[in-house]
């Protein structure tokens, strides 16, 4: 009994069904009857690989077409990777050694296939790019992997990113190669089709990935422009990858927008291509695709609107029709049925739901650690729900703050329960119901994620998440859930960075406002703290401001230590500390009294360490007055330590927090501080 009855989701592994039941899209015969674009964009699962093997099979059909596809493979991009970060951290100087090299591995590419052609290879010969070729390497080497070598042959180590990046068509012989390749290519009369794929692989939605893929999407753009009658090169681009390159780079309008082609999905279209395969798969003569379909369906799945409801459960794209197809006729098969019924469906449905849920998690793994809690709360409630509910669902998650560290981290980030559903519309998990129309609208290639909501706003789950959450399935119209949007990384990247900065550009901005001195006071507190949750996320809980307001000694603020990272660790166990102080200073210097009281408050869980914030510019002591104060807490009360932290420093960090990745600088920094004191401040000095 075959499992995969209507043919395999790995295109590469599908090449019978391909050949004999390729359903031609619009799409399709759009890039088979015109050249204008060459940068095809689509969502997983979306039949980029597909379109690939079958636009490459009719043009190997065509005379005078001679196809190249190449794919990089995972391991040799992350070792680009490594190589790439010789050219500095600035995303255009990325960028732009990136075009220059991957355009290189097309050149190279070229010529490389053309002379290991019987009938081009004449024309190699005679243009003098043989020792380029041998340079190069052998065509079956991968291109990213001859990369590599080529590019450590010709870095320079000991020269700026900037020295290197100018150098580099020069010392990879670019413009020779080009004027040699352009002159072989008018002799040979035959037209190059490059088809580029799997760029995905090795991808990571970083700086330095953007702009690996980006320059070799702007490599293949140029190819097309200057090469136009002899070389046409497509690339295939998922939908992340591209909304990477939107958002960061700043040509993009200019350079790509353009020549981009969006891959979309329909309900008429996923109909078409499950009946064509459906044929084959049952050798059935019969033409009319809506009597075939009903042929081997039963009960509620006949007709177009049975088709409408198993396709509620996938995320309109064809990998997820397919699984859930191939599932339920393999089901029905080993139960003698030839005919698919509802029970077939469901019992494929609920392994795909588990399945799509999971791979939304760890697709958000590093961007959004939070949405496994998330996700979670809305287990068990009906598909339906208002938004007083949902937020209700947020709230205990973002009120705690003894969270995973990373988790925390997260969190810290959310003002209130809207920005979080907000985030889980972003990505497709929940959709908003249309006054209008009554409808739910999900997020949908190309659209803007951004859909304002009310107090008497309504959510729907995506419904190919109902069956992960034992959620309870309400009478819903088959036509709520019509327009999906099934992209990860990057739509919810955009989203997380805006509140991520819109949240600490509001930090920055009210500390500007806040006097010095008295008057200021109460604000220079309560912003402290909201500082300090933000910074310290994970690492510091519980964080209060006059925790014991009838108690003789009023401590400022204090924060219970989870010890999670080294210097919290250190704190913890060199200083006894759990319990943190800070005294909140709305002025510039502190004097002796401060310091006095210091030394009260250090007793018991709060141990040998606390800190001030002050309005200073620097954690620097002053010679002669707070120094002296510092030492004689440390020598003369059991060597308590009491740690200046400036205004800038507390901004410096809720600034570099706008990257994610340096989440954990002020750690790293306060760490080195407390070393500044035991090793320069806290010694006692020869006379």
């Amino acid at each position: 009994m075959k499992s995969n009855i209507l043919g395999d989701i790995v295109a590469e592994h599908d090449e019978d069904m391909l050949s004999q039941a390729f359903y031609e899209t619009p799409d399709y015969k759009s890039l088979v009857e015109s050249n204008d674009r060459c940068v095809i964009v689509g969502r997983r699962g979306t039949g980029k690989s597909a379109l690939v093997h079958k636009l490459g099979s009719y043009w190997r059909s065509q005379k005078r077409k001679f196809v190249i596809s190449l794919a990089p493979e995972e391991d040799q991009i992350i070792g680009l990777r490594a190589l790439f970060s010789k050219f500095g951290d600035n995303f255009v100087h990325l960028k732009a050694a990136s075009k220059i090299s991957w355009r290189y591995a097309l050149y190279m590419e070229i010529a490389s296939h053309m002379y290991n052609h019987y009938k081009l290879r004449k024309h190699i010969e005679s243009s003098g790019l043989n020792k380029a070729i041998n340079e190069w390497g052998h065509k079956n080497i991968n291109l990213a992997t001859k990369l590599r070598a080529r590019l450590n042959s010709v870095i320079d180590k000991e020269v700026s990113p900037e020295e290197n990046i100018a150098d580099l068509s020069f010392n990879l012989g670019l413009d020779d190669i080009e004027i040699k390749l352009f002159e072989v290519l008018k002799k040979s009369d035959t037209e190059i089709i490059l088809l580029i794929d799997r760029l995905d692989e090795g991808y990571t939605p970083d700086s330095l990935g953007v702009a690996l893929s980006d320059g070799f999407v702007q490599a293949n753009i140029d190819l097309n422009a200057k090469y136009k009658k002899y070389i046409r090169g497509l690339v295939f681009l998922r939908d992340n990858m591209y909304r990477s390159i939107s958002i960061l780079d700043p040509d993009f309008t200019r350079n790509i927008e353009g020549q981009v082609l969006r891959l979309h999905w329909d309900e008429y279209g996923l109909f078409n291509m499950v009946c064509n395969r459906i044929r084959i798969a049952k050798s059935s003569n019969l033409e009319n695709n809506t009597k075939l379909w009903n042929k081997y369906t039963a009960r509620e799945l006949k007709g177009r609107e049975g088709f409408r409801l198993a396709l509620r459960l996938t995320l309109y794209r064809p990998r997820d029709i397919l699984v859930l197809l191939n599932n339920a006729f393999l089901n029905s098969l080993s139960q003698g049925r030839e005919e698919i019924i509802p029970d077939d469906i469901d019992l494929s449905a609920k392994s795909i739901s588990d399945n799509r849920l999971q791979d939304l998690i760890k697709e958000y793994d590093v961007i959004f650690p939070a949405l496994r809690l998330f996700t979670s709360s809305f287990s068990s409630i009906s598909a339906e729900i208002s938004i007083e509910s949902a937020r209700n669902l947020i709230k205990p998650i973002i009120s705690r703050d003894d969270h995973e560290i990373s988790i925390q981290r997260d969190i810290a980030i959310f003002d209130n329960p809207d920005q979080v559903l907000q985030r889980l519309y972003g990505i497709g998990f929940l959709g908003i119901k249309d006054p209008n129309n009554s409808s739910y609208v999900f997020c949908h290639d190309g659209r803007d994620p951004v859909k304002e909501t009310s107090d008497n706003s309504t959510f729907l789950v995506h419904p190919c998440y109902w069956l992960a959450l034992n959620i309870h399935e309400k009478n819903i119209d088959k036509h709520m859930a019509d327009d999906i949007y099934d992209e990860y990384d990057i739509e919810i990247s955009s989203i997380t960075d805006e509140q991520r900065k819109t949240r600490i550009g509001q930090l920055m901005e009210e500390i500007k406002s806040i006097e010095h001195g008295r008057s200021g006071c109460l604000d220079f507190e309560e912003w402290c703290v909201t500082a300090l949750r933000v910074i310290f996320a994970g690492s510091l809980t519980n964080i209060e401001i006059h925790p014991n307001k009838n108690g003789r000694q009023q401590r400022d603020i204090i924060a219970t230590n989870m010890a999670v990272n080294p210097v919290w660790k250190r704190i913890l166990e060199d200083y006894s500390a759990r319990q943190i102080v800070f005294e909140i200073k709305n002025y510039d210097n502190l004097s002796a009294d401060e310091y006095r009281q210091m030394n009260t408050y250090l007793v018991n869980d709060h141990g040998r360490l606390g800190f001030f914030i002050t309005r200073s510019d620097d954690n620097n002591l002053q010679k002669g007055k707070e120094l002296d104060w510092a030492q004689e807490l440390y020598f003369n009360n059991g060597k308590k330590v009491a740690i200046k932290l400036s205004e800038k420093y507390i901004t410096k960090h809720l600034s570099k927090l706008r990257s994610p990745q340096k989440h954990d600088a002020a750690n790293t920094e306060l760490n080195k501080l407390i070393d500044t004191y035991i090793r320069q401040y806290l010694i006692l000095k020869a006379r």
